[in-house]
């Protein structure tokens, strides 16, 4: 598939949301310790910027009282009324499973992010 750089690697700095442009769409761009993530800045919800949320991870309960979470850093909260998706393929975690985020396959290369395309 064609990819689109979107920028340099020093535009996206570890555990951030960044905004970019892909083929004229807005997007959210997030880079960890081991990957890097794209996904539309739009929530299917009610139309939120995912770019003005907050990252976070999957609730795991263990127990009365106690929750942890897992995939800390890979989920994105919507900022408005705190959906969370995953940010590898979009899908919504917790209540509406049903609802999702597009998200592109993204990777480093040459010091740049490059996000694929359909």
């Amino acid at each position: 598939m064609p990819a689109v750089d979107v920028g340099p690697v020093e535009d996206f700095p570890l555990g951030e949301i960044r905004p970019a442009k892909l083929n004229g769409r807005g997007i959210a761009v997030v880079r960890n310790d081991n990957a890097v993530y794209a996904v539309r800045d739009t929530c299917p919800h009610q139309g939120a910027k995912l770019t003005l949320g907050t990252l976070t991870g999957e609730p795991v309960y263990c127990g009365p009282g106690n929750i942890e979470f897992r995939r800390f850093g890979q989920v994105l909260k919507c900022p408005w009324h705190g959906w969370d998706y995953s940010l590898a393929d979009g899908t919504a975690i917790g209540g509406n499973r049903t609802t999702r985020i597009r998200a592109y396959r993204a990777r480093i290369e040459n010091g740049r992010v490059l996000v694929e395309t359909d």
